[in-house]
């Protein structure tokens, strides 16, 4: 404990404290994945309580990328410029702040979109069938985490995470595991 209050550098990041709000799936976004009035008030207050580090919640790079449709997205300059403004309400209390870039890949719930995975194989009973991916589609991704990723930056992040776990997109292409593993994990 004699170190949890003490300042820490990451890199050429400092955090006043060793206090780091890890990211979470909020569900709390707007059916076009902009942060609203809840996410203003989460992500400050937690920069209030004294955080050295917040992790936003994972955040699509495009809509059929969001685990659900209520999840907030960085896919367009209007959720970045919405982000911004949480971003620098949190710099004011001292807190830097990261954004976790996901997509959901074959795990997504966002029935107005198409699902698309590495393959055409369901995660599991419970979830649609994905679109198997062309070399277009990787492309179409890989570019759409590259320009969040420059949407967060310029948004005024401090540090990005890449979500390549939970059986997500990413993770996806890496996992040796076969698709239909059965998980105990309270339907995640």
């Amino acid at each position: 404990m004699s170190k949890l209050f003490t300042t820490m550098k990451l890199k050429n990041m400092e955090l006043k404290n060793r206090i780091v709000m890890a990211p979470m799936c909020m569900f709390c976004s707007d059916l076009n994945g902009m942060p609203n009035h809840f996410h203003d008030t989460h992500y400050t207050t937690r920069a209030v309580g004294g955080a050295g580090l917040i992790i936003m919640e994972a955040t699509g790079v495009e809509n059929r990328g969001r685990i659900t449709d209520k999840d907030l997205g960085i896919w367009n300059e209007n959720q970045a410029e919405k982000l911004s403004k949480i971003v620098e309400a949190c710099h004011a209390f001292g807190a830097k702040m990261g954004i976790q870039l996901g997509h959901a890949g074959r795990k997504s719930e966002v029935l107005s979109e198409d699902c698309i995975a590495p393959s055409a194989i369901a995660f599991s009973e419970r979830y649609r069938n994905p679109k198997e991916m062309t070399k277009e589609d990787i492309k179409t991704v890989i570019t759409a985490f590259k320009d969040a990723a420059k949407r967060a930056d310029k948004a005024g992040f401090d540090t990005i995470e890449l979500h390549a776990a939970h059986g997500y997109l990413i993770s996806e292409f890496l996992s040796p595991l076969p698709i239909n593993v059965p998980m105990n994990m309270g339907g995640i």
